[in-house]
This record gives C-alpha cells, structure tokens and sequence, in this order.
C-alpha cells in the first residue's frame, strides 16, 4: 500500500469541511443579552403604552375622589333620598273633639271643639328643678303651663278637669293657679287668652295631662316624659 503525500491529505481535508459547512447552513449569530429584549421585559414602545394607560388610570381614580368627596360634603347630613318624604308638619293645628279625642305632645296646638263652644290650646312642660340629679329620685316636682286662646261661646273651666296619669296610671288633680294672678274664672270670655300654671310632685318616668271640660271623657292629652338624668 502506498501513502498519500501530505499536500493530497490536507486538500482532502479542507474539501470535507467546506462540504460539512455547507450542508448545515450559515452559522446563528451569538444571543444578544439586552434588558429591551423580549426575554427580559417590554421593549420602548410597549413600556411607553403601559406609562399611558397607567396615568390615566390614576387620572381617573383621583377625579371619582374629588367627586365623591365634593357629593359627600354637599349631602352630609341629608336623609337618603329613597326614604320616604315625611308628611309631618309642625305647624299643624290638631282638631279634637268629645267624639274624636287627641292625644298631643308639648308645643302641640289643638283646636278644641266644645258643644257650645271652641278655643285652641297649647301645653308647655314639664319643667322640672332638679335635672341632671343622680342618682335619680323616683318623684319630682313638675310644672305644666296650659294657653288657652281664642275663645269662641261658652268653654267651660273647672280644676277637677284637669288630671295628671303617670306611668302606673295613678291619677292626680294637679294645684292650679292663672298665670299674672287672679281666681281661675268658671268660663273663658270669647277673645280672651288665659294661661293656667299647674303644679305636683309625679313620679318620673312617662305620664299624661288629660282634660274633660265636658265631663267624663278626656277631650286632650297631652303625653309627656319627666327626666332628670
């Protein structure tokens, strides 16, 4: 066997590896590490988007505050506006009568309708002296002051038609006395206004103030509350 020179070995050598070169094709260039690449996060334009929608985003939540905040103070205190409206009306004259009785608070003006006669009345109280006292007495002192006005025919006035029930439904006849002096007059003059302070020493708690100018029956009541804490 002979052996090949050198010079045949080499060319034979650089033939197979251009052949090889060839088959596989051009070599991929080397990865390029960049924080922009897509391994690594949003290129420029992307992150650019999401810098926008980010802003006004919190463009968005900052101005539904101030609206929120600028509606909070402008209904603060208000009642909610699906609550129904309330039909009480403060300056209402309650209608009473010895068929249909009322029964009323302090402030409260009734017309009172008598069978011979008509007049409007209003209760104050009761006022008590010892508010704030503890711990608290089961009985105070309490006054009560009646106006009656507007006077029309006969109203008849007599002590015993006026009677204080308290919570346990004990009955009392209160001291009354007119306001600026004087006896308590057995009828009031039409046109006339009389004030009539009444007085007694009640149980506290819950009560009333009836009055039965015609008889028996209560006309008015007034309910009332007597605190001293």
């Amino acid at each position: 066997m002979h052996s090949a020179p050198a010079d045949e070995i080499n060319r034979r050598g650089d033939a197979r590896t251009a052949t090889a070169g060839s088959t596989a094709g051009p070599a991929s260039p080397a990865p390029t590490v960049s924080g922009t690449g897509r391994a690594f996060g949003p290129g420029p334009r992307r992150a650019c988007i999401a810098a926008a929608v980010l802003i006004a985003a919190v463009g968005a939540v900052v101005a539904l505050a101030g609206h929120s905040t600028a509606s909070a103070k402008l209904k603060y205190g208000g009642l909610p506006s699906w609550l129904p409206k309330s039909t009480f009306n403060p300056n209402e004259i309650l209608q009473a009568s010895l068929r249909k009785p009322v029964l009323a608070i302090q402030g409260n003006t009734v017309s009172v309708n008598l069978a011979d006669g008509h007049v409007l009345a209003k209760m104050i109280g009761p006022t008590v002296p010892e508010d704030g006292k503890f711990p608290v007495p089961p009985t105070s002192p309490a006054t009560f002051v009646l106006t009656l006005s507007h006077a029309s025919g006969v109203v008849p006035l007599s002590a015993t038609a006026f009677a204080l029930v308290d919570e346990r439904g004990i009955v009392r006849y209160p001291t009354i006395t007119v306001v600026g002096g004087g006896p308590l007059p057995a009828r009031l003059a039409p046109g006339k206004t009389l004030s009539l302070r009444m007085h007694d020493v009640i149980p506290t708690g819950d009560g009333g103030l009836l009055w039965k100018p015609e008889g028996r029956h209560a006309i008015v009541s007034w309910d009332f509350n007597v605190e001293i804490d």
